[in-house]
């Protein structure tokens, strides 16, 4: 017997029950059949929600993008931290995001993920550069582009997007090792608070 749920329940019961399948499965493999037979419901149950597979993996990520961002604001907010401490959490998110799920990653939803790389980025941007701003204020960091820097690091920062690139390990820690001069050059780093960034982020500093 099928259980009626408020409309928002549902909905997000069947978002959490599509990126476990996208996840287990990748997102190829997972039909809509998959997905309604684990969530116990007709066909019209999830058609009234969503038009399309394709549809509710666009919503698992806006969902996901949410989430992150109200993870950011956090971060930007918070006042018993430094800048440069608020960075590294910000990195640690940035790493963290990555991709919601294995489907995500295959070729035939390149466009789904041009799209939610320019809706993260925008959606990231304002509390990524509070966070550059106080820096300025507190002497931690000395930029002239507080915002177009986060838009450059942010992009460079996908370098490291396993569905788009595919180094060997070698390559991928030169990355970051590259990432962080980047960092530091970009915002205009302080010593002192370059050396923080780097024990923070667990690196030797001439890793740079």
């Amino acid at each position: 017997m099928r259980i009626i749920k408020d409309a928002d329940e549902r909905k997000n019961e069947i978002l959490d029950v599509a990126q476990h399948l996208f996840h287990e499965k990748g997102y190829v493999q997972t039909t809509v059949e998959d997905i309604m037979r684990e969530c116990n419901i007709a066909k019209g149950t999830l058609y009234y929600h969503f038009k399309s597979k394709e549809e509710i993996l666009s919503a698992v990520i806006n969902r996901q993008i949410d989430l992150q961002e109200e993870a950011m604001k956090t971060i930007a907010a918070d006042k018993e931290t430094t800048a440069v401490e608020k960075l590294v959490q910000v990195i640690q998110l940035l790493a963290y995001k990555g991709r919601v799920t294995d489907g995500f990653c295959e070729h035939e939803n390149a466009e789904l993920q041009q799209k939610s790389f320019t809706r993260t980025l925008f959606r990231f941007a304002p509390a990524m550069t509070a966070i550059v701003e106080e820096g300025i204020q507190s002497g931690e960091f000395s930029t002239p582009y507080p915002r177009e820097s986060v838009e450059l690091l942010f992009c460079a920062s996908q370098l490291h997007d396993p569905c788009v690139f595919q180094w060997l390990e070698e390559e991928y820690n030169r990355k970051i090792k590259a990432f962080f001069w980047m960092l530091e050059v970009t915002l205009g780093i302080s010593p002192e608070a370059k050396k923080r960034l780097y024990a923070l982020a667990h690196l030797d500093e001439g890793d740079a």
